[in-house]
C-alpha cells in the first residue's frame, strides 16, 4: 500500500532543490572542509555542516547505471519508506505482539505525512527514519538475547543516522531518555564495560565521517547549528505537529490549492478517480489523528503499564521539545516527522490494550481509512491545481529545455534565484555550466566581491541566464534589482525561451543580455 502510493506521487512535483542537494557531490564542486584526501583522491565526507553523503553514496550507482530522472530520484526513497513499515512491523511483533503490529504498520503505511515526505525526500527524512527503526530493532534483539552483534547492529545504524543528518540528535535524546526512564533497570544490568565499548565503537565507525569532519574544523556543526530559541518562538511552532498528525500540513506547500488558477481536467485515471472519491466525501484534507490520540491517551487505565506505550510517549516528548527549542527548526512537516513513527506505535499500544477488540479493530480501520482519503484528496489536488511553490513541475520543463550538452551559445549558465541550481545540476548530471549568480541582486547593497561578480557575468558576452518570473521568485526582488542593473549599463533582455508548468502558468525565463534597442 505504502509503495503504490508514493509511485503515484512520483510524478506531480518536480524535483526540489533540497531535494536535490544530496546529490552535489556527485555534480558539483564542494568545499573543501567538506572532503578529505585519500590516496591522491577528494573524498566528500559531508554535503552540508549538518548533511552527511550517505545518501549520496546509495545513489551512486544508481545514477550510474539508470541516470537521473524522476523515477530513480525518488522511487528509491520509496522503498526506504516501505522496508521502514516492515522494519516496524517486525519491531511491534517482537515486542508488543502481532495484533498491534497490524494496526501501526497500516496506520503508518497510510499516514499522509509519512508517506509524502518520504517520497518527495527534500527533508531529508526518509534514511532517518529508516536508520531509526532498524536500529531499534537490533537494540530490541540485544535486550531479548543479549548478543553483541545486535548491540553492534543497532548503534552502528545509530552512528549512521548522526551522519546522515546531525538532526538525529534529536531523535537519539529521544531515545536515551526514554530507555532509561522505562528500561534503566535492564540498562543496568546490560551496561557491562565489554557491552559499552562495543556500543561506542559501533556508533563511531558508523558516524566516522561525521566525526571527522567536526575533527578537522572543530565544533563545525554544534557551532553552526545549535543555536536555542526563546520559550515563545517555540510556543508558536506546536501547532505544526497537530499539522503533521492530521495529514494537513502539506497543502498548499506541495499542492496549490482550488483557489489558485487556472485549474486544469485531471489527465489519469487516478486522478478522475481521486476527483470523484474527493467529491464523493465533500473533501477530506484532515485525519483526525490528532483526535484519536487524544482518545486513547484518555484510554491510560488499560495502557498504564505497557512499558511501550511509556517509550513512545517520553520519545515523542523529548524528541518534539528538542526540535521547537532549537532555532529554524520544529516549524515544519519536515521536522515534526522525525518523531513518527512513534505516534503509531504509541496509538497500536493503546488500541490493542482496549479490552474491546472489535472496538479497537473499527477505530484503526476507520483511521486508515481517513488517512486514505487525505491521500486521495492530496493526488486530486495535484492532478487538478498542479505542485506548488519550490515544488512547482515547471522545473522539469526546465531541465528539459535546455539541451545537454547547451545548444544555445552559452559558455556559462548563471542561476538568478535560489530553486535550480541543485535540480539542473542533478538531471544534467554535472554537464551543464553553471554558476550562481543571484548574490550581488540579493540585497542594495552588495559587498565588494559581489560587485566584482555582477560586473564579470553582465559582460559575459556568452553568458545566459535563468530566472523566475517575478510572481514565482524565492528570493523577491532579486528580477527587479537586475533590471535595474542592466538598464544602467545600458543592456535589456533578449528572452529565449519562457518556461510554464503543466497548468499553464508561466514561472521561469530564459535569456541573454544585449545593448539596448535605443542603444544600437
Amino acid at each position: 500500500m505504502f509503495t503504490l502510493l508514493g509511485a503515484a506521487l512520483i510524478p506531480y512535483a518536480g524535483v526540489q532543490n533540497d531535494e536535490a542537494l544530496f546529490a552535489a557531490p556527485l555534480y558539483e564542486q564542494m568545499p573543501k572542509e567538506f572532503c578529505i584526501r585519500v590516496f591522491h583522491h577528494t573524498i566528500p565526507l559531508m554535503v552540508m555542516s549538518y548533511v552527511g553523503n550517505l545518501k549520496t553514496l546509495l545513489y551512486l550507482p544508481i545514477f550510474h547505471f539508470l541516470g537521473s530522472n524522476l523515477w530513480t530520484i525518488r522511487f528509491p526513497m520509496v522503498l526506504a519508506g516501505a522496508i521502514t513499515v516492515f522494519i516496524f512491523y517486525k519491531l511491534l511483533a517482537e515486542s508488543v505482539g502481532r495484533a498491534p503490529a497490524l494496526i501501526g504498520a497500516f496506520l503508518l503505511a497510510s499516514d499522509p505525512s509519512f508517506i509524502l515526505t518520504n517520497t518527495y525526500d527534500w527533508g531529508p527524512v526518509a534514511l532517518e527514519h529508516l536508520l531509526l527503526v532498524t536500529a531499534c530493532f537490533f537494540l530490541l534483539r540485544f535486550f531479548r538475547n543479549g548478543s553483541m552483534r545486535y548491540l553492534a547492529a543497532g548503534f552502528f545504524f545509530l552512528g549512521l543516522g548522526l551522519w546522515n543528518k546531525a538532526i538525529f540528535l534529536w531523535a537519539l535524546s529521544g531515545l536515551g531518555v526514554a530507555g532509561v526512564a522505562v528500561f534503566h533497570r535492564q540498562l543496568v544490568k546490560l551496561a557491562r564495560p565489554r557491552a559499552i565499548a562495543i556500543a561506542a565503537a559501533a556508533f563511531l565507525i558508523g558516524a566516522l565521517p561525521f566525526v571527522i569532519y567536526n575533527i578537522r574544523k572543530p565544533n563545525a556543526t554544534l557551532g553552526s547549528n545549535a543555536h536555542f530559541d526563546s520559550p515563545q518562538k517555540a510556543m508558536r511552532k506546536m501547532p505544526m505537529m497537530i499539522e503533521t498528525l492530521n495529514g494537513h500540513g502539506l497543502f498548499g506547500f506541495l499542492c496549490r490549492s482550488d483557489w489558485e488558477e487556472p485549474a486544469k481536467h485531471p489527465g489519469t485515471i487516478r486522478g478522475r478517480l481521486a476527483w470523484r472519491i474527493a467529491d464523493a466525501v465533500g473533501g477530506q484534507y484532515q485525519n483526525g489523528f490528532e483526535f484519536a490520540f487524544l482518545l486513547c491517551l484518555a484510554c491510560a487505565a488499560w495502557w498504564w503499564r505497557r512499558r511501550s506505550a511509556w517509550f513512545s510517549l517520553i520519545f515523542i516528548a523529548v524528541t518534539w521539545t528538542a526540535m521547537l527549542f532549537s532555532r529554524d527548526a520544529g516549524g515544519s512537516v519536515h521536522h515534526t516527522v522525525l518523531v513518527w513513527p512513534f505516534p503509531q506505535l504509541f496509538m497500536a499500544v493503546a488500541l490493542a490494550s482496549l479490552p474491546w477488540p472489535r472496538i479497537a479493530g473499527v477505530i484503526a480501520v476507520v483511521m486508515v481509512g481517513m488517512n486514505l482519503l487525505v491521500m486521495n484528496q492530496y493526488i486530486a489536488e495535484f492532478e487538478r491545481n498542479g505542485a506548488a511553490g519550490t515544488f512547482d513541475d515547471a522545473v522539469l520543463a526546465l531541465a528539459k529545455s535546455i539541451p545537454d550538452p547547451p545548444r544555445l551559445e552559452a559558455e556559462r549558465i548563471y542561476i538568478l534565484d535560489w530553486g535550480m541550481l541543485n535540480t539542473l545540476a542533478l538531471f544534467h548530471q554535472g554537464r551543464l555550466p553553471l554558476f550562481v549568480a543571484d548574490p550581488p541582486f540579493l540585497s542594495d547593497h552588495p559587498a565588494p566581491e559581489e560587485l566584482r561578480d555582477m560586473e564579470f557575468m553582465l559582460h559575459d558576452p556568452q553568458g545566459m541566464f535563468l530566472a523566475h518570473v517575478p510572481a514565482a521568485e524565492v528570493n523577491r526582488g532579486v528580477g527587479a534589482r537586475f533590471d535595474k542593473e542592466i538598464a544602467a549599463r545600458g543592456l535589456e533582455k533578449r528572452v529565449l525561451r519562457t518556461v510554464y508548468d503543466s497548468n499553464g502558468r508561466p514561472m521561469f525565463k530564459i535569456f541573454k543580455l544585449q545593448p539596448a534597442t535605443g542603444m544600437m
